[in-house]
């Protein structure tokens, strides 16, 4: 039966004249490496479908994402970190080969596409067939570096955006079409990716840190980070968590929450201001939070990979504001609202059990890819294109 969902190759740039250039076993050293870097970034809700030599293509089921953000920002931080590890690798080597010298020629773009889509089971991999799975290759080959000048992107087709629903983000692309022979005129929308990776570099990191923390509370939960990530962030949700009666996110950049935007939190008429001052996708956040008692603290929510899902570590900075107002405040948070806090975190708890039953939240089933195997792969792919 057809399915309907988000296709996604992650594609090494500059692979094939790399090889070319390079001695051959370094080059399957550093594939080896960078191949390995985006597999761990295909994480749940995306699923890894198969390798393609130099590229990574998975897919995310319709519904997977609950929020259309979230499919950004895992391109956008598998893009940080690739570049990272790139930077890494150069810097840390001592050897002088063509392979080692050229690593800074590599690059990563991505191509994603929505669109149906039929699954066969092939080993430990399932393998996508169908039309839009073949288009989704075809945006491989394209003329968009001619025409924009961007080494390293991701392009999106129209149908991408309209499943996201961000139509301010789009409005920030630089438009592109291709004509293919077999399936005609495609429209797509190009996010240059060396403007990401300039503004992720640089970001300053805010958290309060253990030893600044006046409570610190940590809670176990069945999903991975990434999931996890989504029920704290969107609105909805939070909701639950706070206890809120209504939960407001304002102030987005490019219809995306970032730095500077806010979540208002509403316990009947009363409204509270949570200022985000650190965004961190799927790793942490971290708020400024007012209260109606005249004091702000500084909140950051830590999640942490475990083997059954996540940890959720949240440490509240101590409360500034004039010092009898600080120490109720103070008094207030620790002997009231922290432990309440586990109540509200068991209610999302639930929620989430409950959307992982009737099929609203979606958990990828692990894939095993050995170093072995991937290994194995960068040495076909640098036989074939040598």
């Amino acid at each position: 039966m057809a399915q309907q969902g988000f296709l996604i190759i992650s594609d090494i740039t500059g692979y094939s004249k790399y090889v070319n250039e390079s001695e051959l076993e370094h080059a399957r050293d550093s594939l080896t490496q960078l191949l390995s870097l985006l597999i761990h970034h295909t994480k749940s809700p995306l699923i890894l479908s198969k390798l393609e030599g130099d590229a990574v293509f998975s897919y995310a089921p319709e519904g997977g994402f609950l929020q259309g953000q979230s499919l950004l920002d895992m391109i956008e931080s598998t893009y940080a970190s690739f570049r990272k590890a790139l930077e890494l690798m150069v810097i840390n080597t001592t050897c002088t080969c063509n392979a080692c010298r050229n690593l800074p020629n590599l690059d990563l773009k991505f191509f994603v596409h929505f669109g149906s889509y039929m699954t066969q089971k092939l080993g430990n991999f399932t393998e996508l067939v169908g039309n839009d799975v073949n288009l989704v290759h075809r945006l491989a080959k394209n003329h968009i570096k001619e025409k924009t000048g961007f080494k390293a992107y991701a392009a999106f087709t129209q149908s991408v955006m309209d499943a996201l629903g961000l139509a301010d983000f789009q409005n920030s692309l630089t438009p592109h079409r291709e004509t293919f022979a077999d399936v005609g005129e495609v429209q797509m929308y190009v996010h240059d990716m060396h403007k990401v990776w300039e503004r992720l570099k640089d970001a300053v990191r805010i958290e309060v840190r253990p030893e600044d923390a006046n409570i610190i509370l940590e809670f176990e939960f069945p999903v991975p980070p990434s999931i996890l990530w989504e029920y704290l962030t969107k609105p909805e949700y939070r909701a639950i968590l706070l206890a809120a009666s209504k939960l407001e996110l304002r102030n987005q950049a490019q219809g995306r929450t970032a730095v500077d935007s806010a979540f208002y939190c509403y316990h009947g008429d009363m409204e509270t201001q949570q200022l985000i001052l650190d965004w961190s996708p799927f790793e942490h956040f971290t708020t400024d939070d007012t209260n109606p008692f005249g004091t702000t603290t500084t909140i950051t929510y830590k999640l942490e990979p475990t083997q059954v899902g996540t940890r959720l570590i949240n440490l509240w900075g101590k409360p500034r504001g004039t010092p009898i107002r600080v120490m109720l405040v103070s008094l207030f948070q620790k002997f009231v609202f922290a432990p309440q806090t586990g109540k509200f975190v068991e209610q999302l708890h639930q929620r989430i059990q409950k959307d992982l039953a009737d099929g609203t939240a979606f958990v990828s089933p692990p894939i095993e890819v050995d170093k072995a195997q991937v290994a194995s792969l960068a040495a076909q792919a640098l036989t074939y294109n040598h």
